[in-house]
């Protein structure tokens, strides 16, 4: 079989990244400007078709012909392109995408990454970013280029040339980036896996667009109404100012500290009148309802279809559809980079009440070939598209919000701290012993407490602390320094849990006004009237005092600085009265980037981020719509509610409903319709990933469950306190307590994973967490097991480099990459890995993946996190096994979502059964896994 590698360079005024490859295609001025390409190992040719060059009659039946191997970096977008440029459809068979190679080996997701990674001698071209922007992109009018709005070859014949150079290039990296990673091939099932999933984003998803037009109209409206409604109630120039508005309330009786969400739905029902009426007017201008319907609009295509919603073999290593991020964010348990973070609770920041909350989130992420902006101040290090949206003080007095684009091009502040409202624990005593302890405490091999000082200061303050404490001490004198000694007897309980003197996420929770004071004290001191250095070794200590300091209104730097023979040290530069705003005077850089981009999707829209040490606060991006985290959807009556919509028909939305914001989220999922005389038939798997755990482990309690009623979380609530299952009824606290074990603690998780489940928020007291965790691994030891085995035999491998078998999973190091072979017999990988001290203290593996601006970075994992990439990617390979079945049988699969598949159907064919029965095949190597799929139907799409 020939060989044809292909590369191609186009033109559309229609931003790319935005609106997708297809939209981009359906441009009027869209055109292919250069196809470059080489059969077999002849040498590269280049076509200039913007110069009026034809496509070679030998070329254009090579790529029409299905039996030719077509390889491109990013087929999709070379197909597409193309079967546009011919005017005829192009069958995804015979298209092999070398990027969906290369991510299935954990390698970048751009060709230049790729080629960096590999060391390959062939480099894409360093220039080439600046040539696409001249030739690819409409350009400004001005008076020196005699005010056109595209530059064509004839306006720059050097540049052009060297814009053929650049496309012949890539032909040649690519060819070279497939010959290195030639002996590892795409499956064959994961190619015909991947030709369908270029069918399904080729179909595409009908979109009702009037509702999506009224949707967007009715936000307008209702956000204009409300704002004007409040000023009237108020008097106030701006309701949205924290100021304003807390002096008003204070004139109406109401004292407040804070205006977060969740401290206004609370007054709220507390109050009545003009303050209740005034604080859910504040409730509904914090929502924000219609980005979703902006993003369908923008990327929809004349024929009223969104496409290429889906993407193949994503960053994930698990080959899910879903994404993951970069920069760091700070959840309830410090600071994680969010291409280890899958979504959960993360610190988001309110521009209405300037307080920061933990609240969930989304991980989201996508591809994207462009310009990134790098702002630089003293407190920030961003680096982000140029449709990133950040915070800014406006002129009125208030924040607003505007994209980074735009922002560069002036002199603006953005915030970096916040306010957050949390209830002491400890006693301020305790909490000064702690930090002294956290300095300069000792713990002996006996469990006793030593300090050893030579400064009389730190002496007295210690005797007093531990005085005022009531902790009985003895005090030993030598020749110019005093021991400070407390018996292990007379230790308390808090002091005996302070072993490592490492802070926890339990700080977040205590007094900042006395962290601050009591640090300059021992390992801070005092560098200025405003400002305090801390210095410690301890590199979790100085990510947690940073973001204590950021939560508490204050802000926070690290530096760390590499010292020979000694341990790394982190200074961290604190200010105490930072003020709210950090004006941002360098104006931004513009850096070419090709490669995948981060966000955090947050209700509030803002959200904390770190990088080089900095902290700020930041926002979200926007680009195709986000299939898998639409908001779920709870109205009784949703046709009525739509009809309502796309009528129009606003006032009666208002009068019917008691938060249009609200409405209009919940409505989003409707806005993709079946095409006519069509319905849809929604079916997914019931409890994927628990069934696919339990059957890795062989739990057989959990494997009798799924094979006879179902119900896990009665079932292990029964198993965990020894209750009879009959006596475990829904809305119990026992099923509540099942329930949220089971969605927390399954992949190692502990009680920060219950915690950021919203295990308090739903009643549970601190106290009974860690019993919890103890109860579910306890009753689940097959699966407890299965974690230490696998991390006891990823550590073997990389050692060793022998192959090491757990179950029906394999571990084997080669050629630089662990591999962890699943029982379909596809491969995860993970790139370089080596054994390091982990941050338990102990053997660990990391290995190496793309991080932010293109550059490699180690992470680490251990056991718990194998598994849950290990399960993640079995249950991956059952959507796909189900997948192709269901479309063989002659569905049309229009979207799929985590384990939901979507399939438009002719009205009087098919069924609910038949897609379903389809689903709960077992393919043969997952014999004995209970596998079962439930579905529904409906005339738009939403969650029965």
């Amino acid at each position: 079989m020939r060989m044809l590698s292909l590369d191609v360079e186009t033109f559309s005024s229609i931003n790319l990244v935005k609106a997708g490859v297809y939209k981009y295609t359906s441009a009027p001025d869209f055109e292919v400007l250069l196809l470059a390409y080489a059969f077999d190992d002849e040498e590269v040719q280049i076509i200039d078709l913007a110069s009026g060059e034809e496509l070679p009659t030998e070329l254009m039946e090579a790529i029409i012909n299905d039996s030719v191997k077509k390889t491109t970096f990013n087929a999709n977008f070379e197909r597409t392109c193309l079967a546009k440029h011919l005017k005829q459809t192009l069958s995804p068979v015979g298209w092999h995408c070398t990027a969906v190679q290369a991510a299935s080996l954990g390698l970048p997701l751009s060709l230049e990454g790729v080629a960096l990674v590999l060391g390959l001698e062939q480099q894409k071209m360093k220039d080439g970013k600046e040539l696409i922007r001249f030739f690819s992109l409409p350009c400004k009018p001005t008076i020196a280029n005699g005010g056109r709005t595209r530059n064509l070859p004839h306006h720059a014949a050097d540049r052009w040339e060297q814009f053929k150079a650049y496309c012949v290039r890539d032909v040649e990296v690519e060819r070279a980036i497939r010959t290195k990673i030639a002996k590892f091939p795409i499956r064959n099932t994961e190619q015909e896996l991947y030709i369908l999933d270029q069918r399904i984003n080729d179909r595409g998803l009908l979109v009702d667009r009037e509702l999506v037009k009224h949707a967007i109209e009715c936000d307008r409206l209702h956000q204009t109404d409300t704002f004007s409604h409040a000023r009237h109630l108020t008097g106030l120039e701006n309701p949205n100012s924290v100021a304003q508005l807390k002096m008003w309330l204070r004139d109406n009786g109401v004292e407040v500290d804070s205006l977060s969400k969740k401290a206004v739905t609370d007054l709220a029902k507390e109050s009545d009148g003009e303050v209740e009426a005034l604080l859910n007017m504040r409730l509904q201008l914090a929502k924000t309802s219609i980005k979703k319907y902006e993003a369908i609009e923008r990327s929809v295509c004349s024929d009223s279809r969104v496409r290429g919603l889906l993407q193949f073999y994503g960053a994930n290593r698990t080959g899910r559809w879903c994404l993951t991020g970069d920069h760091e964010v700070l959840t309830q348990d410090g600071w994680t980079q969010i291409d280890s973070w899958n979504s959960g609770y993360i610190a988001c920041w309110s521009p209405q009440t300037e307080c920061i909350s933990f609240q969930k989130a989304q991980a989201v992420s996508f591809d994207y070939d462009g310009d990134i902006y790098a702002i630089e101040s003293q407190r920030c290090s961003q680096m982000s598209t140029p449709d990133h949206r950040m915070a800014y003080w406006g002129k009125n007095g208030g924040w607003e919000v505007d994209t980074v684009e735009n922002l560069a091009s002036k002199r603006f502040s953005i915030p970096f701290t916040g306010r957050r409202i949390g209830n002491s624990s400890l006693e301020h005593i305790e909490l000064r012993i702690l930090i002294m302890t956290q300095a300069d405490g000792h713990y002996t091999q006996e469990g006793s407490l030593r300090f050893h000082f030579s400064k009389p200061r730190k002496i007295e303050r210690c005797k007093n602390l531990l005085r005022k404490a009531g902790i009985i001490f003895m005090t030993m004198l030598r020749e110019k320094s005093t021991v400070i000694t407390i018996k292990s007897r007379h230790l308390p309980v808090w002091l005996r849990m302070f072993q490592n003197k490492t802070f926890g996420s339990w700080l977040f929770d205590e007094s900042a006004d006395i962290v601050f004071d009591e640090l300059e004290n021992w390992d801070g001191y005092r560098c200025g009237p405003n400002s305090i250095q801390y210095v410690t070794i301890n590199k979790q200590n100085a990510d947690m005092i940073q973001a204590f300091a950021h939560l508490s209104g204050r802000a926070a730097t690290i530096v760390k600085k590499v010292r020979e023979n000694w341990s790394d040290a982190y200074y961290v530069n604190i200010w105490l009265t930072p003020g709210g705003h950090n004006e941002i005077r360098k104006k931004a850089t513009v850096i070419p980037f090709s490669g995948k981009v981060f966000c955090a999707e947050t209700e509030t829209g803002f959200f904390l981020v770190r990088r080089n040490g900095k902290v700020w606060i930041t926002g979200n991006s926007g680009r195709l719509v986000q299939v898998q985290n639409l908001p779920q959807n709870h109205e009784k009556d949703l046709t009525l509610a739509r009809d309502l919509l796309k009528q129009g028909r606003f006032g009666e939305l208002k009068l019917f409903y008691e938060s249009v914001p609200h409405l209009l989220s919940e409505l989003i999922r409707t806005a993709f319709i079946p095409k006519e005389n069509h319905r849809f038939i929604v079916a997914d798997f019931s409890a994927i990933e628990a069934r696919v755990i339990a059957w890795l482990a062989g739990e057989k309690w959990r494997m009798d469950v799924f094979k006879t009623h179902g119900k896990i979380y009665e079932a292990s609530a029964s198993q965990m306190f020894k209750v009879p299952l009959e006596d475990i009824t829904k809305g119990s606290l026992l099923r509540q307590k099942g329930k949220i074990a089971e969605l927390a603690l399954g992949y190692g998780g502990g009680v920060g994973a219950l915690t950021a489940m919203g295990a308090l928020d739903m009643g549970l007291l601190e106290e009974e967490l860690q019993p919890l965790v103890t109860a579910w691994r306890a009753a689940n030891p097959n699966i407890t097991k299965l974690w230490w085995d696998i991390d006891k035999a990823a550590l073997v491998a990389v050692k060793d480099k022998t192959l090491q078998t757990v179950g029906r999973l394999q571990l084997q190091c080669m050629s630089g990459i662990l591999f962890i072979t699943l029982p379909s017999g596809r491969k995860l990988s993970y790139i370089k890995p080596r054994i390091e001290l982990n941050k338990f203290g102990r053997d660990g593996i990391t290995y190496e993946g793309i991080g932010v601006g293109k550059r490699w970075c180690r992470m680490d994992t251990y056991g718990p996190k194998l598994v849950e990439n290990i399960v993640q990617g079995a249950a991956r390979d059952l959507l796909a096994e189900a997948m192709l079945l269901v479309a063989k049988a002659g569905y049309d699969i229009v979207m799929h979502v985590h384990d939901e598949v979507v399939v438009e159907v002719p009205n009087g064919q098919g069924s609910i059964k038949e897609v379903c029965d389809l689903m709960a095949i077992v393919p043969p190597w997952a014999e004995g896994l209970p596998l079962r799929a439930d579905g529904y139907e409906c005339e738009y799409y939403r969650k029965d």
